[in-house]
């Protein structure tokens, strides 16, 4: 399973970005606020940027791009994925579901820790028309070095929409 993450080769899905400009199209998601944005401190830096590499807690987190990452769960929501050999780091790999327009994206824009909980704010685009040109499965996804699967993880959108944690049998 993490080596279809790594390689990006296994989806049936285009891959999302995680970094970059939005298409100029694209449309912001207009969602009903399912939680309250939560209260956490935020890695940004003092420009208010994220950085790619960083701490979080007591964690080494890394943001992935394109090439370095593969979604192969359709479903919205976030899942946890580590390659089986000893300190590989825990990869929380985010989906924003099955759409059929393309230009839909899914960028990671702040993470940070409340207590004990890995705080990740996603900004969603969905894809303008309506006319179909495949599956896509924009997603984003983070390393953390110095992490389990039994982190204590909530993933919300900028519209204050929380993501389920997709747990696979």
């Amino acid at each position: 399973m993490a080596f279809t993450l790594i390689a990006g080769v296994f989806t049936g899905c285009k891959k999302g970005k995680n970094a970059g400009a939005k298409p100029a199209s694209a449309k912001p998601t207009v969602a009903s606020p399912a939680v309250t944005m939560p209260d956490f401190t935020s890695v940004k830096d003092p420009s208010g940027s994220l950085p790619v590499k960083g701490t979080v807690g007591t964690m080494e987190y890394t943001l992935l791009t394109d090439e370095q990452m593969g979604c192969y769960n359709k479903e919205r929501g976030y899942y946890f994925d580590q390659l089986e050999q000893l300190d590989s780091p825990l990869f929380v790999v985010i989906s924003a579901g099955t759409q059929t327009q393309a230009g839909g994206d899914l960028t990671i824009v702040d993470l940070g820790m409340q207590g004990s909980t890995l705080v990740i704010v996603v900004e969603e685009t969905k894809a303008s028309g309506d006319k179909f040109t495949g599956l896509e499965c924009p997603c984003a996804a983070l390393s953390l070095v110095g992490a389990t699967a039994s982190l204590d993880v909530q993933v919300v959108s900028t519209e204050g929409e929380e993501f389920e944690h997709i747990k696979f049998v």
